[in-house]
């Protein structure tokens, strides 16, 4: 099985677990299973008081019995060697709220998600996108500057973790540059309690 398949296997999963989770909360809600509105950044749609809302989950499966304190956005990626829009200020997403799925533990210290039994406590978190994209202009981290630190940090090749003058480094975030990946991402890095404390996010499941 290559990466990418198994990678799939493991959100088939988590999905399976995630949906009881919201059956157990009483929420109305659609699984996205078309490929066309997956693309959009649409996994489930949402219903409340006849209003609708699109999600696209997006979880630390990666980082399985660890709990990590921040969450990357995309801001941009490689492919073909063609320089590539990430998935936060793409256009063509109609992605209205993320859903941050970390902390994943499973029963009996087991290493590897194989069923949804195996999961035994999780966390979601909530992020408005509009109001990320507001906050983050509001702070004088707009599409244009964010760009410009990007094509900034890929001509000098500054992998890792890079401090920016409008984030504390420490306590809010940073930009980050995948040296591992093929496609070369570079990501807005945010700590999870930073969204919280500015509004943008909120604990929609925390065990």
């Amino acid at each position: 099985m290559s990466k990418f398949q198994s990678d799939l296997a493991q959100e088939e999963i988590l999905s399976k677990y995630l949906d009881k989770i919201y059956k157990e909360k009483k929420i109305e809600f659609e699984r996205i299973h078309e490929l066309d509105l997956q693309h959009q950044g649409i996994d489930l749609k949402i219903f409340v008081n006849s209003n609708q809302y699109l999600i696209d989950e997006k979880a630390q499966l990666h980082y399985i019995n660890t709990e990590l304190p921040t969450f990357t956005f995309e801001l941009s990626y490689m492919k073909n060697n063609i320089l590539k829009n990430g998935w936060l200020f793409d256009k063509n997403k109609k992605t209205q709220y993320y859903f941050l799925i970390t902390g994943i533990y499973l029963k009996e210290n087991k290493a590897k998600l194989k069923t949804s039994d195996d999961i035994k406590k999780l966390k979601i978190t909530s992020v408005n996108r509009n109001k990320l994209i507001q906050h983050l202009d509001s702070i004088g981290l707009n599409i244009s500057k964010l760009q410009k630190y990007d094509n900034h940090f890929r001509m000098n090749n500054s992998y890792g973790k890079n401090g920016i003058t409008e984030l504390d480094k420490y306590s809010e975030g940073v930009i980050y540059f995948s040296e591992q990946l093929v496609e070369k991402p570079i990501n807005i890095q945010l700590r999870l309690e930073y969204l919280i404390q500015s509004e943008v996010a909120k604990k929609f499941h925390y065990v």
